[in-house]
């Protein structure tokens, strides 16, 4: 070490300090002074065993008033945006602007729950009754709607015509008012759409039950409907005709003056029976005796003469005398209306349709005319008869239909059941018209059904049509207006 430099300085030999005098220590005056032990550190520094220093803990008084004085700032602040918040709440201008939004608000409800019932109405508008599951959601739904149709227009009772000179409470009470009544207007329109969704769902469940059924009618109707189309299409058939076989000739035939007679595969039904006779009257050819068949050359092959069997015309001359009838093809001429007449004359009948001309044989056959004129010709109301084979085919649909109906035995299907079962029935010709099922279940008299029935209820001479339907064999209920079905020459 040299000098005066102090051993503990950087580059002094510490292992060397300098001696004391006398044992007394005495420190160089360029030298550190020495740090006292006990002198506080800085900073709240506290010493620690290893010679650092750590932070010293907050004094408790300190941190509570810290806390209060936060809480004195929230406190301030929370009363000062309450305060600006009632202030602008119970304003006069606050209560016309709230108002106002009121009033906007009812008009915006309103207009949603009509828009919901014209919806509901469109989507429920063709369900009735017979077409859901849950019979009850109809009258439900009727009572909710007729509700929801006096709310979308109603008017509140608490409006203010001038908003600038109404008091604040006033326009507060209005405000709620009409809230109020848009809560109500607002919830009908959710209950009402709410049953709606119901009650379409039901007729969803239903028709899963009634779908299959109603495809098995309806396809016994379009048969119908094809079968009418093909026997309108058909005529007389000769040929049948002299086999023997006379159902080309089935229907309802009528005169011009209303006289009508029915034919069913060879069993002829008049209007009115001969006197001592009981019809059907059983057609079949002439035997080729003069007595019988109207004699005048050929007969030409658009032509045939049946005999009535079992019908007899009294006459003084001839009390055995039968009726028989001329069958002419449409499209063709009668081949001569008074053979044994000097003057030939034209056929006056209808050529354009199949006619039947009913005449008796007596002692001056051909001496007069036996169509003198075109009240003499039958024609056939709606044309002939479909094919046994088209016949067979309806048969099996009716069937089919039927046997599905039969199985209808819950009680929500009862309409709908009898719906469908009259629909057959007029297929069947058991009942003229159906009733059409109205709206939400209201019947509307008038209207048939897909399909009209063909049972045919026979005219007046007004061409008025009768209350009873001619049956087979039915005279009894038959009127006599019409004159006999021959007329005698």
């Amino acid at each position: 070490m040299s000098g005066n430099q102090p051993w503990n300085q950087p580059g002094a030999n510490a292992a060397y300090p300098p001696q004391a005098n006398n044992g007394i220590y005495n420190a160089p005056t360029s030298s550190i002074p020495p740090i006292p032990v006990n002198v506080p550190l800085p900073g709240g520094m506290q010493p620690q065993q290893n010679g650092g220093a750590m932070p010293a803990k907050p004094h408790k008084s300190r941190t509570t008033m810290i806390v209060i004085i936060a809480a004195i700032v929230v406190v301030l602040a929370a009363a000062g945006a309450g305060g600006f918040y009632y202030y602008s709440s119970n304003s006069h201008d606050a209560a016309v602007s709230q108002y106002g939004k009121a009033v906007n608000h009812l008009a915006d409800v309103k207009s949603d729950l009509k828009a919901a019932i014209k919806q509901a109405n469109s989507d429920t508008k063709d369900i009735h009754k017979g077409q859901v599951k849950n019979p009850d959601l109809l009258g439900d739904y009727q009572k909710k709607l007729e509700a929801s149709k006096k709310l979308s227009t109603i008017k509140a009772n608490d409006t203010i015509a001038d908003t600038s000179s109404a008091s604040t409470r006033d326009l507060k009470q209005a405000t709620q008012s009409l809230n109020d009544l848009a809560s109500k207007v607002s919830n009908s329109s959710k209950d009402m759409s709410n049953i709606a969704k119901k009650l379409v769902d039901s007729k969803a469940d239903a028709d899963d039950v009634l779908k299959p059924i109603e495809r098995e009618v309806t396809a016994a109707e379009k048969q119908k409907k094809a079968n009418d189309q093909e026997a309108a299409n058909s005529g007389i058939d000769m040929i049948q005709i002299k086999r023997g076989d006379y159902s080309s000739l089935n229907g309802t035939w009528t005169n011009p003056g209303g006289a009508w007679m029915t034919i069913t595969n060879g069993q002829l039904t008049p209007q009115n029976a001969f006197a001592g006779t009981t019809p059907p009257y059983t057609l079949q050819e002439c035997g080729g005796y003069e007595s019988q068949c109207m004699s005048y050359g050929d007969i030409p092959s658009t032509e045939a003469q049946l005999v009535q069997g079992g019908a007899y015309q009294y006459n003084e001359e001839s009390p055995s005398v039968q009726e028989i009838l001329i069958i002419a093809q449409k499209n063709s001429a009668l081949n001569d209306v008074a053979p044994s007449n000097v003057t030939t004359m034209a056929d006056p009948t209808d050529q354009s349709k199949d006619r039947i001309i009913p005449i008796w044989i007596g002692t001056n056959q051909g001496q007069t005319p036996f169509c003198g004129n075109s009240g003499c010709a039958y024609y056939r109301n709606g044309g002939g008869e479909a094919s046994q084979a088209s016949k067979q085919k309806l048969k099996s649909k009716v069937d089919a239909a039927n046997d599905d109906i039969a199985k209808m035995d819950d009680q929500w299907e009862e309409e709908a059941k009898a719906n469908f079962q009259c629909r057959v029935d007029v297929v069947n010709g058991a009942q003229k018209t159906c009733p059409a099922i109205g709206e939400n279940g209201k019947d509307d008299s008038g209207k048939s059904g897909d399909i009209k029935a063909s049972a045919y209820f026979e005219p007046d001479t007004k061409g008025n049509s009768a209350s009873t339907p001619v049956r087979t064999g039915d005279v009894e209920n038959l009127g006599s207006n019409h004159g006999n079905i021959g007329v005698s020459r």
